[in-house]
């Protein structure tokens, strides 16, 4: 129950801060303020991301968790920037791998897919579904909902979700380990 609320109060405080960031509707220039704000959601990103992944799989907040979830996340934006379809696809990888590296062990995913990989196909078809839903929350919120209801609502939705995920493969990860 503990970790329930540290995981919620996380995802709500993160969904917060990226509803500030578009207060005053930020138009993307070539400013010092839009590049500040893009900064600090990024870093929030990473900051939600690591926290996340380490409350769920017992508390490990380390650094070889961390410099993949810098990593995972910028490989996202920059996939992001390249196709909207990409960033997707990065987000779906990236699952087992962030997974695997709170859980410890290097070889921690070669081990889980080895172990049941059945639930690994399944666990990343139903994450590639469950972002894409998110991907189209985020678009009709976009649309009737604007400004920083929408974007805290939209943060509050992809926050859910990657805990919900983080626990699927965290719980995954430790099957594997303990067979």
């Amino acid at each position: 129950m503990k970790r329930f609320l540290v995981c919620a109060s996380i995802i709500l405080v993160g969904a917060v801060i990226q509803a500030l960031l578009v207060v005053g509707d930020p138009i993307p220039t070539q400013s010092w303020a839009f590049s500040l704000r893009v900064v600090a959601s990024a870093s929030v990103l990473i900051l939600l991301v690591w926290s996340t992944f380490g409350i769920v799989d017992d508390n490990r907040l380390t650094l070889r968790l961390l410099l993949v979830t810098i990593v995972a996340v910028f490989c996202g934006i920059l996939a992001g920037i390249l196709n909207p379809v990409l960033a997707l696809v990065v987000a779906v990888i990236s699952l087992p791998v962030l997974a695997a590296a709170a859980a410890g062990p290097v070889h921690a995913v070669t081990r889980t897919i080895k172990a049941a990989p059945v639930r690994v196909f399944l666990g990343l078809a139903w994450a590639a579904v469950l972002l894409i839903v998110n991907a189209a929350v985020a678009l009709v919120l976009g649309f009737f909902v604007t400004g920083p209801a929408a974007a805290g609502l939209t943060w509050l939705a992809f926050g859910i979700s990657a805990a919900v995920l983080a626990i699927y493969w965290a719980s995954l990860h430790r099957r594997a380990q303990s067979s």
